[in-house]
């Protein structure tokens, strides 16, 4: 087994994990395995107009997730199910560069989805024809051809959110395609019949955490999720988290502009008992 990477962040550096063309996914592979912390944002609002305006952001990556909703960052989809194969490769033909697999449990469900989103001879994805134009879209470097630079590039990531999952979870990762995975914080509590959050002290949570940790550190392999506030990013990134979601449009909306309307209303009553007196 070779020694896991050592972490380092150098945003200006990323850069160098983008694809030959825009039709082609970004080198999500390399960058995990670089260990390089990539600091993203999350999309749940199906909007075009969204999109382009997070893709500005300086985010380095962007987490769509068409599991509860439907430019230069990486997008990396969660696709609603692990049985959901049309749309991981949907996703992958629209230019992912890697798909998050909600509620994965077992290596045989990992093997499925990875022969859904590997092209031959790995797997069996379907070569999309309207996609590559020949001497235009389809530039790779030499030696290399869109699919097989695709199965390089792609991220497959599954999210372990269950106790059965956190129990094969050695497994699932020693598998060769997988190189990052995610831990459902709240799915999982709940499946331990423990309250909804993303944080907890209570033993068995704990002891998964830890193997999370563990595995993640063993094997080189970047844990992905969120971090919101500086002291919970770097607890995440001392359990082993690498591609970190700090923010996310329907809680940077919602909570922005409650703050905004709060601090305009209190201006504004401020101002108004100035002038009345009362």
């Amino acid at each position: 087994m070779t020694a896991p990477p050592q972490f380092t962040f150098d945003a200006a550096s990323l850069g160098q994990f983008r694809p030959p063309t825009l039709q082609q996914a970004s080198n999500l592979q390399a960058l995990f395995k670089s260990g390089k912390v990539a600091v993203g944002t999350a999309l749940s609002y199906p909007s075009r107009h969204v999109a382009k305006t997070l893709a500005v952001t300086g985010a380095d990556w962007c987490w769509v997730d068409a599991e509860h909703s439907g430019g230069k960052m990486i997008p990396v989809v969660r696709v609603p199910s692990k049985t959901a194969f049309d749309y991981m490769a949907w996703c992958l033909d629209a230019g992912a560069g890697g798909i998050i697999i909600p509620h994965l449990e077992t290596v045989e469900e990992m093997k499925a989805v990875i022969a859904a989103c590997r092209f031959p001879p790995i797997g069996h994805r379907s070569f999309p024809p309207f996609i590559f134009i020949p001497g235009v879209t389809d530039t790779t470097p030499e030696g290399e051809t869109v699919f097989s630079l695709a199965n390089k590039h792609v991220g497959l990531i599954p999210q372990i959110e269950s106790r059965l999952g956190i129990q094969n979870m050695e497994e699932i990762m020693k598998l060769e395609e997988v190189s990052a995975f995610m831990i459902g914080t709240g799915d999982l509590r709940l499946d331990m019949g423990l309250s909804l959050g993303i944080e907890g002290d209570e033993p068995e949570y704990v002891a998964a955490i830890q193997k999370a940790t563990r595995v993640s550190k063993q094997r080189g392999s970047p844990i992905v999720g969120g971090g919101m506030g500086v002291e919970m990013l770097k607890k995440r990134m001392d359990e082993g988290y690498r591609f970190i979601v700090c923010c996310a449009d329907l809680h940077t909306l919602a909570y922005g502009t409650i703050k905004s309307v709060g601090e305009a209303r209190a201006a504004a009553e401020e101002y108004m008992k100035g002038i009345h007196g009362n």
